[in-house]
């Protein structure tokens, strides 16, 4: 009897040791791929994944470093307003040879559709030489924050998700 209760004893041990192990173990992996990312040049899948490090540990030196190099190069993210934008699934995108500009407008319509009047996106953009770029664009079942990221890469713009507006802007300005 005595020894299974060491047995046990040595067991659980073993068991509560290892959850901090595994946890640091997770955030090692989390900080690897966001490392891979900056590295990449993946700024906002790198900052998604270096901002869970920092919640975890927040005193991480490289971590922090990073971050930094992310906020001066590509700004402040409002995650609130993406997280939203995010849940509204856009059914059919069909734009064939439209301005930006008019791929916003048509944009807006749909995501309100899409999101039953809830969710209607200030999206702004900053230089009239990208409001009239011509876009081509055909997608399905992709949601909102996909279809900016989309219309940034083929207009060669800068999406950034400020407080209460999504920016279209010069990659060079910011």
């Amino acid at each position: 009897m005595k020894t299974c209760l060491m047995l046990l004893v040595a067991v659980l041990g073993t068991a509560l040791m290892s959850v901090p192990a595994r946890a640091a173990d997770d955030t090692y992996v989390l900080f690897e791929e966001g490392k891979a990312a900056f590295q990449a040049g993946q700024f906002e899948i790198a900052r998604e994944k270096l901002n869970k490090v920092a919640e975890r540990n927040p005193n991480h030196v490289p971590t922090q470093a990073m971050l930094a190099t992310i906020k001066q190069k590509i700004g402040t993210d409002n995650t609130k307003l993406r997280t939203a934008y995010s849940t509204v699934i856009i059914e059919k995108i069909d734009f064939a040879d439209v301005s930006l500009e008019e791929a916003v407008e048509a944009l807006r319509m749909l995501a309100k559709k899409a999101s039953n009047d809830k969710v209607v996106p200030n999206i702004i953009i900053k230089s009239p030489e990208i409001a009239q770029k011509t876009v081509s664009l055909n997608l399905s079942k992709v949601p909102l924050t996909e279809v900016l990221n989309y219309l940034g890469e083929v207009t060669g713009a800068k999406v950034t998700y400020d407080t209460t507006a999504v920016l279209f802007s010069n990659r060079a300005s910011g």
